[in-house]
């Protein structure tokens, strides 16, 4: 049991290399710049090591994202059936700011790296339909849009995850320390004020 506690966390932690790795090698060169092999060299282990982990280098790019969009379905399985499907999302999403805060650095660069890449902002907009999707199924197995019309839940899904979008490119290009709660807040009260 010990060992496999060690190899889970051994796994994990080149995991989390690979993924800093693959960002600082982005950052510095520009994606289309960077190889597998060469973020596999920076942290001193092979390309088949890479595959272990992850399927391409986009994926390495995304993948804290997927890790967001699991954290985002439990917490809105934690949800109460009766809140409604806004507030259920306010409260997730309030709950991912902490996680993106506390790697903000990261954040940031991610979002300079798409930024700077035409066809990654197209696959992050294919993979928000994705999270639109899996969050529309949540809320339909968790009761909080069972009063609501299937236009109405999609449209305040894709609203809200449009909120969440919205006030992460505010909150990256803000150099006044604003928090980023602060910001999803504010994005969700002039969205209930309009829904």
């Amino acid at each position: 049991m010990i060992e496999t506690g060690l190899r889970e966390r051994k796994k994990e932690r080149t995991r989390q290399e690979l993924m800093r790795s693959a960002l600082r090698l982005f950052a510095d060169r520009g994606f289309d710049q960077v190889t597998v092999e060469e973020i596999a060299a920076d942290c001193e282990v092979s390309p088949r090591t890479f595959f272990r982990y992850f399927s391409s280098k986009e994926d390495v790019l995304f993948a804290q994202s997927d890790r967001s969009l699991e954290r985002l379905l439990e917490t809105l399985r934690d949800e109460p059936a009766d809140l409604r499907p806004l507030e259920a999302l306010r409260r997730a999403m309030r709950t991912l700011a902490g996680d993106y805060v506390e790697d903000k650095e990261a954040v940031v660069l991610r979002h300079q790296i798409m930024t700077a890449t035409p066809a990654l902002r197209t696959r992050a907009t294919e993979r928000q339909h994705g999270w639109e999707a899996a969050v529309i199924e949540q809320l339909r197995a968790g009761g909080q849009a069972a009063r609501m019309s299937d236009l109405d839940v999609r449209l305040v899904v894709a609203a809200s995850m449009t909120a969440l979008r919205v006030s992460i490119v505010v909150w990256v290009a803000d150099t006044s320390d604003v928090e980023l709660e602060h910001i999803i807040d504010t994005t969700f009260d002039r969205l209930h004020r309009g829904l």
